[in-house]
């Protein structure tokens, strides 16, 4: 399998489907697909300001707007990007590509595809952190995530902790 091929495949569906998505909400879902939805990606994702962030996913969104599958555009306001689809007819392999995905990819939509960026970014810290530490008490856990994001107030961390959870997202 042609993994460079099946990344732009996921990442061109992803932004078709939900129309319109910025950087940070596009980083989110390809981390959880990965790594909650086990999406043989390949992308290697590091901590960063807004959570876990790869270079390779955003060198394929660049390489989608590049071919022209895509539209990068900053926001008028100045909060981020807006992501949308320019090309409806990709090439059709890619629909072979990610077939067997296709469910998991339905599955990160849905649970996460209408969550603003400061949500998914404190839902990927705490699955990161889960991640890295999986023996580790919730507790610690939640330590661990109130010291990366001091932003958000320690009971938001929790309710989101309990959301992963119920969802079966943290194993």
């Amino acid at each position: 399998m042609n993994h460079q091929e099946l990344r732009l495949a996921i990442l061109h569906k992803v932004i078709s489907e939900l129309d319109d998505v910025g950087k940070t909400q596009m980083q989110k879902l390809g981390y959880f697909l990965q790594e909650a939805f086990q999406v043989p990606t390949k992308y290697h994702f590091r901590m960063h300001h807004y959570g876990p962030y790869s270079n390779e996913l955003d060198t394929d969104l660049t390489r989608l707007r590049i071919t022209g599958y895509i539209d990068i555009q900053r926001d008028p306001q100045g909060y981020g990007f807006h992501i949308s689809s320019k090309d409806d007819n990709p090439p059709s392999e890619w629909n072979s590509l990610i077939n067997d995905y296709d469910n998991s990819i339905e599955n990160v939509i849905s649970a996460f595809g209408n969550r603003k960026p400061t949500e998914l970014e404190l839902a990927a810290t705490i699955h990161f952190v889960k991640n890295l530490a999986s023996s580790a008490s919730e507790e610690d856990i939640l330590n661990t995530v109130k010291a990366l994001k001091p932003k958000f107030a320690e009971h938001y961390i929790q309710n989101h902790y309990s959301r992963l959870e119920e969802e079966g997202l943290l194993k």
